[in-house]
This record gives structure tokens, sequence and C-alpha cells, in this order.
């Protein structure tokens, strides 16, 4: 590992506190109680604040930046979700939120990061509030009224900018607007605007005679809920109805009170399938659900970030309150309170609207109505245009004429009630399949896909686990990396539920993502005990030839390292091949092994370091990495395990002058091969005399492989703060690539905590030898070697090999 040039600032970890200058961050809104079916979220909270220099560095804080935590919400699986807010010199940063996920014990599973992109504006406005309220007030049509202007940074879309942000209700056309508007504090353009009014334009239908829970007080009854807090119905703009007797409507298309028994029957059931399938403790996850409002008069139903408010058919002849459409619009409150931002226009607004589809149809598979039976239809019993079409079709949406049924480039430029098409088609066949018995088949854009589905109370519980992880940078791509690390949190020790989804995102064209969970448990073979003496005895090898006493990049002694690798792998059936690296030392050679089979477009690749410093032999820097993988890729060879992924090894030189050769190997990569590359696992430094256990980005789906092998022998690792951007990783990361790997340390000094949970020596460096002649084979600990080869014999078999 080459020598750290410069220092951060110091990063400090605690309950309360995350950030880069002070290590502070502000607790907001930060119960724990968010813990649903009685799980404690204590632990998880705690870790999640814990993650202190992990996450800070994730999100690339400055020295004027720093989180706030805003909110705690549970799931299945006793799985929490911690959301955090950026903050840039105390200005709300609009695009900066993230969530942690983190199970009850405390293990953190996953993170995601809107914006990893350090803050750099002058916050002095040019334009004042009054100027920019005025710009916001004339978005919209006619006002109702107007939030005071709020300074904050405006970060979405790739901008970055001081903003003025107001939130003006009121009308535009015939439609009611609850409109967010950031207006540039320099220029007094406005940047970005997001309307919390929510268009269902679903449908309205009679839910038959139905059991209702209403309040008596007084001799009154009331359609108030007691149980379910906060959820009421009554006309628009009144309050609930009331009356001496608990029976309700005649059952008229046109009747109000009729329209408040669908919607508030079916308001009961969705917040009962909340708690009772998904552990959510109301529609905001804290116990607070929200009005209905029937005779809004428009052709429409709509959800404004506060109360759900329902009109009529353009006919007449119905009101819009069936229970798909009350699901619907109280599913944009779902998503509302779902993750940490995200849902405004383009692609989020479409998975936003095809949110409202998947809960409508979840709350009629959930209350199994009789007149009203569960289907995957938006629209098919109320006619809301008068041609007797349904308004969606969740499995085959491009039949309403303007939705696609798959995932394209361009789809954020479509209206957000036709690009919720895909992902309404994506959760029809994570819930039935390809091709279920007795259903429609699962209109596909390529024909031949064919997979099982996991049942919709199932696929529910999966969605929502991914909604959970949503930011503000929220897509079709973000969406399913969400999904699947969702489906192996949500259900541990299986991978039907992984495989469905992601046949399901493959179906719908959305591509694979760098980084993206994979699954193994349940079909993977094991993997194979790598020996250490073997590991050993290229540790031998390698020191013997250290020309000069080194093996320093270019020399007669890094050639000969290259050389003895490259001859044990064409022999063992590897395809190699040097490249010249031409921004390193003279003669300095990269080494890349490829071995037959896998998917050649997902590409596992592992690398390791052959240079050794001008001081020593670098038998632990990183001779252990180099005869690590060395071993594995022999082992691979000799077993010939069924690969799905195509795995690639490299032996990179000038590491210790910079990461020159890695750096050099991604800059001549051509972008569509670059792009194959889905994860790179790098090894450093893996025998450290008295080291430590630690993994690179230990909270990514890269990492996870680590993490599960670590955890089955008993050992707690920790992330790789010591070695973070210093090494070939790096080079990587910074490409696009997502990255992992381990190593066992250098100079910092182990800690007397780290003593008592690893063994070693308080206080001493992990290695006393680091960069030094007396880096030898002497210097290196059997039993963290051992380890680090069979964590890596791990991490290709869970993922890369299927039994």
């Amino acid at each position: 590992m080459r020598r750290k040039l410069t220092l951060g600032a110091a990063l400090l970890c605690s309950l309360t506190v995350i950030g880069a200058a002070t290590g502070v961050v502000t607790t907001v809104t930060a119960d724990p109680s968010g813990a649903q079916s009685g799980i404690s979220a204590e632990k998880a909270v705690a870790s999640a604040d814990a993650l202190a220099s992990g996450f800070t560095a994730k999100m690339r804080l400055t020295e004027d930046e720093s989180v706030q935590r805003q909110n705690v919400l549970g799931g299945p699986a006793g799985l929490q979700y911690v959301s955090y807010q950026k903050k840039f010199k105390n200005l709300r940063v609009v695009g900066g939120d993230s969530v942690v996920v983190a199970r009850p014990d405390g293990t953190v599973t996953d993170v995601q990061v809107a914006n990893t992109n350090p803050i750099n504006v002058d916050t002095a406005p040019k334009v004042s509030a009054l100027q920019a309220l005025g710009t916001a007030r004339g978005q919209v049509g006619t006002v109702d009224g107007a939030t005071a202007p709020e300074l904050v940074v405006y970060a979405l879309e790739g901008k970055q900018a001081l903003a003025w942000e107001s939130v003006v209700t009121g009308t535009k056309g015939a439609d009611p607007t609850k409109l967010h508007v950031w207006v540039d504090a320099v220029s007094g353009q406005v940047l970005g605007t997001e309307d919390e009014v929510k268009a269902g334009e679903g449908k309205g239908n009679n839910e038959g005679t139905v059991t209702i829970e209403t309040t008596n007080s007084g001799g009154q009854y009331s359609m108030v809920d007691a149980t379910r807090k906060g959820l009421s119905c009554g006309p628009v703009n009144g309050q609930p109805y009331k009356k001496a007797t608990d029976t309700w409507g005649n059952g008229s298309g046109t009747d109000l009170e009729t329209a408040c028994v669908d919607a508030y029957y079916s308001g009961q059931r969705e917040i009962s399938m909340l708690k009772e399938w998904f552990g959510r403790d109301g529609v905001n996850g804290k116990g607070q659900n929200y009005p209905a409002y029937v005779n809004l008069n428009a052709v429409n139903a709509y959800w404004n970030g506060s109360n759900a408010q329902f009109g009529h058919n353009q006919p007449g002849t119905k009101q819009l309150t069936s229970m798909d459409v009350v699901g619907h619009e109280f599913g944009h409150g779902i998503f509302q309170f779902s993750g940490s931002g995200g849902g405004g226009g383009g692609e989020a607004g479409g998975m936003n609207e095809s949110t409202g589809d998947i809960f409508g149809a979840l709350t009629e598979h959930y209350a199994n109505n009789a007149v009203d039976t569960p289907d995957f239809l938006v629209g098919e019993q109320v006619d809301i245009y008068g041609n007797g079409k349904p308004l969606r079709n969740m499995y085959d949406p491009k039949s309403d004429g303007k939705s696609p049924n798959c995932w394209s480039s361009t789809i954020g430029n479509l209206d957000v009630h036709y690009s919720a098409g895909p992902q309404n088609l994506w959760f029809y066949a994570l819930s039935e399949g390809s091709n279920p018995a007795g259903k429609p088949a699962a209109a596909f854009c390529s024909a031949g896909t064919q997979f099982a589905g996991i049942g919709v109370k199932k696929a529910g519980q999966l969605f929502l686990a991914g909604l959970q992880r949503k930011t503000s940078s929220w897509n079709y791509a973000n969406g399913r990396k969400a999904m699947l690390q969702a489906a192996k949190d949500t259900f541990p020790g299986s991978c039907e539920e992984f495989n469905a989804a992601k046949a399901a995102f493959d179906a719908i064209k959305v591509p694979a993502q760098s980084g993206e969970a994979t699954c193994a448990l349940g079909g993977a073979a094991a993997a194979p005990d790598i020996s250490v003496d073997n590991v050993k005895a290229h540790l031998t090898t390698l020191q013997s030839g250290a020309s000069g006493g080194n093996r320093l990049s270019g020399s007669a002694g890094h050639k000969a390292t290259v050389d003895y690798i490259e001859g044990k792998l064409k022999a063992a059936g590897w395809t190699t091949a040097r490249q010249d690296c031409t921004t390193c030392r003279a003669g300095s050679q990269n080494l890349i092994a490829d071995f037959p089979g896998g998917d050649e477009n997902n590409v596992l690749m592992l690398g390791a370091h052959s240079d050794s410093v001008q001081a020593g032999p670098g038998i632990n820097d990183n001779g252990s990495g180099s005869a690590s993988i060395l071993e594995v890729a022999l082992n691979v060879a000799q077993t010939k395990p069924n690969l799905s992924r195509h795995l690639r090894f490299a032996w990179w030189a000038g590491e210790e002058q910079g990461l020159i050769g890695s750096t050099f190997y991604v800059n001549k990569l051509a972008a569509a091969d670059k792009a194959k590359i889905k994860d790179y696992l790098n090894f450093d430094m893996v025998g450290s005399p008295n080291g430590g256990y630690f993994i690179n980005n230990i909270t990514t789906p890269s990492a996870q492989a680590f993490v599960e092998y670590y955890k089955s022998i008993g050992v707690a690792a920790e992330e790789n703060t010591e070695g973070a951007n210093r090494s070939d990783d790096a080079s990587f990361r910074r490409g696009g690539v997502a990255t992992s790997g381990i190593a066992a340390g250098a100079s910092y000094k182990k800690t007397a905590a780290q003593a008592q949970k690893w063994g070693g020596t308080a206080n001493g460096a992990y290695d006393a030898c680091y960069h030094s002649a007396c880096d030898t084979t002497t210097n290196i600990n059997n039993t963290i070697l051992d380890r680090s080869a069979d964590a890596i014999a791990y991490a290709i078999w869970k993922m890369a090999v299927t039994s």
C-alpha cells in the first residue's frame, strides 16, 4: 500500500455526531420508536450513527458540511431505515439526503446516498427573499398562499446553486397545487419545481355492503377512526360525516355518503394491511394517517401531502372512491414518508405513480372484497372517460397506447402516469411470475423470459423494503439496486425472492448496475479452503527473486515476480496478457489474467499490486496480496466451478509510486469494457504480523461476501479507514466501478479494543516493518494470512459461482 501523503479532517464517532469539521450530527426526529412489532431500534440507530467515518467519507463532507438524522422507520425482518439530511454552512442541501439500513442487532446492511459531491457555493444571496417569493408565486395560476422563502443549497439534477425555496398553494388551471419552487439566489431564475399534489386519475367503485369502524360520541356516530389515528372522511372543505345511526350510504354511485363509505373502508383496509403485512405503523410509518375528502369538483383524485381528495368520473355517474383509487392516493403518502426524498418528475415521478398503483393492488389483495375482487388493473370498473377501458394495466402497460412496458434512457421525458409502466409490470411479474396459471402472462419486451413469482404479499414486503431506501436521486437504476439489496435483507437465507426480483428487472430492461447485490445463499457451491502453506511457498519464491533486495516496479526483482505468477497461471489454464505501463517506471508491466467461462458482460475482477518499495522485498506489502490471489486463481483452475460471472485477475505495477499501473489500466479501458466490470476487489497487505481484519467500503453490496465470511468465523471486521484511497481500488472507484477488498493494516496502531477482540499488541503498529527492509517472509501472521486467502475464495464462490 502506498504511503498516505495528506491527512483529512478528523472524524469522530458517536450516537449523535457525524460531521467533517466538528464530527457532529445533530439529532432531529430521531425517536427510535419507529421500530415495528416491538423490536427495539436502539442498536440499529446506534450503528447508523456510529457509521460516522465511513458515512462521512462516502458523502465526501467538507469542513463546512454536516448531516442531520431525520427519521427512523421500521419494516419486515426487523430492519430499521435511518434517514439523514446534509447541511452546508447550516443551510439545508436539497438533494443531499441519505438512508442507512440496519438490523436490530446493529448490523448495517445498506447505505444509499443521493449526492456524494462536495458542496462549494457562495452563501451570500444577490436576489432578495421578497424577489424570490414573487418569482415563486408566478409559477402558480391562482395563489392561495405561500411560505416564507428559505435559503437552501439546491443540488438536484447535477446542479449546485444557492437558492430560495418557497411552497406555493393554489391552482394551476383547474388542478390544485402545492408547489415547491427553487429560485436561484444569484440569478433569480427558477432552478426547479416539485408539486406535492399527485394526480391519481383513478376509478370509483362501490365496495358493496361492508363493515366500517366509526366513533360514537354523545349519541352521534362519525366517520372518524379512533384506532387509526388521523383517518376520517367527509366532503371537501367540510367536517367528517356524522349522524345518529351507524348505517351509512345508499349504494348509489353519485351519493357522497356512499362515496365516503368506499373511501373510509378502503383506507381502513390499507392501514391494517400496512401493519399486518409490512409491520408499518400507519401511512407515515409513525402512527399517523390522513383524512379522505369526497365531492372534489374534478374528473380526478389527488394526494396533496396531507390528505386525499376524490372527484367523479367524466360521465358523472360515480365518485372516484374505489379501493384501488384510495389505495393509490394513500400510496403517494407512503412514498412521501419512505426513505429520504425523491418523487417529483422524471423517472422518480413515474415510480411515485407506480407506487400508488402497487399499493392499490396490494390493498385489493389484502381486503379480498367479494364485490371489488383483487386484480392488477387500474380503473377497470369506473369507466372514467366513458370509453369502457381501464386506465392502466399493470401486466401490459402498453395496452393504454401511451405507457411503455420496458425501461429506456428516455423514459423520464414521459408524463409520470406513463413512465410508471415498467415498474408496474415489474411488480406484477414479481408477484405472479412471467406466465402464471389462470392469469395473464406478463407482457415483457423480449420473448422467452420464464420465472416464478413470489406472491403478492412477499412482493409487497420486498417493494416497501426497497422503497425505504429511496433518496432524491431515485430512478429505475437506483431502484433496481435498492430492491435487490432489500430482497437479501428482508428474506435472509433465501435467494428465491432475490432471483425473482432480478429476473423481473432484467425482463423490463433495467440493466445490471455496478455494485448491485448478488445472492448465492441456498444455491451456491461451498467455497474451498485455501492452503496457507501454498500461499507461503509463493511468498518464499517472491522473496528469492527480489534482485537487489527489492521488487521495485520495473526492476529485475519485479520482473521475476511477474514471470513467476504468469508461469503458474498459464500452466493452470488461465489466459494471460502483459500490459506495458508507459506512465510507470521504465520496464513496468501489469499482468492481466482471464479464466474461461462466465458471463463476460458481468465481470468480477480481483487485483493486488505486485511491486514493493525500494527499501525491501515487500513480502507483506504486497507479496501477501499477490500470493493469496494467485493461490485462489490456481484453485479456481483446479476445481473448475460453474461460473455465473467472468473472472479476471490482475497484478499491478507502480502502486507504490501512486497507483500508477491500475490507473493506467482503467484509463485505457473503453467505456463498454469498463461497464462490464461490475465489481473490483483489492487485496493489499493481507498478512500483517500485528494485523486486524479490515474491509473496504464495508457497507456496500460489493463487500457483503467478506462481511459474511468473517462473521461466519466469529470475527468482527471493521471499515478499512487507513487504506482509503491508498491502494488500487481507488483507481477503479474513480472510474465508476464498485469496489471492495480486504487488508490487515499498515503503520496505524492497533487500539486496545481491537487487541481485545482480535488479539495482538495494543498500541503497536499493524506492521512495524511497513516499507522497511525487514518486510520479509518472517513478517507474516499465518492466521491472518490464512483467513485472508479463505475470505478471497469465499467472495468468489459467493459472488460468481453457482452449484
